[in-house]
This record gives C-alpha cells, structure tokens and sequence, in this order.
C-alpha cells in the first residue's frame, strides 16, 4: 500500500521545515522528489519503496541529474530574448 507511511514526518531541508512522507511523494510534478531516498534512508527501506511503487520510466525522470547553473541561466536569458521579441 503506497500510503502506509504517508504520516511520517522529517524536517526538508529544501523546505526548511517538517513535511511529511506524501508530501515528498509528490513533491516532483505529483512524482517523488528526486531528495526522496537520501531524506528517507534512515526512517525506512526507501529504496524498496520506490522500485515496489514506480517504473523503471518513473524513477528515471526523479531521479533526472538537474541542470547545471550555466545551463539554467541560459536557459533564463533565451526564453527572456523571446518574451522581448514578442512584446517588440
């Protein structure tokens, strides 16, 4: 049952504060948040969970590497050039 530890609680650090275990499950566009399974390590088996509970497609696009800094900030300025060029 995927809800069975939906009421335990940790602090997020990304949060700043408590959240509990659903929170974290939907936290990624209603998919886990990809801090799921180093938050969660020490309160249960998380890695289980996750292959008892999501694809092999699923936890790929969790556990997705982020963008790099440069990449987002060009990221920002290209979809910023396009705005301008729409509102010109």
């Amino acid at each position: 049952m995927i809800e069975l530890h939906d009421d335990k609680t940790i602090r997020c650090p990304r949060v700043g504060g408590e959240v509990n275990f659903r929170f974290c499950r939907f936290e990624n566009n209603l998919l886990p948040c990809r801090w799921i399974a180093g938050c969660w390590q020490t309160q249960m088996d998380i890695n289980t969970f996750l292959q008892d509970h999501y694809s092999k497609e699923e936890l790929d696009r969790i556990f997705v590497p982020p963008k790099s800094k440069i990449e987002s900030l060009v990221d920002l300025i290209e979809k910023a050039k396009k705005v301008n060029q729409e509102d010109e």
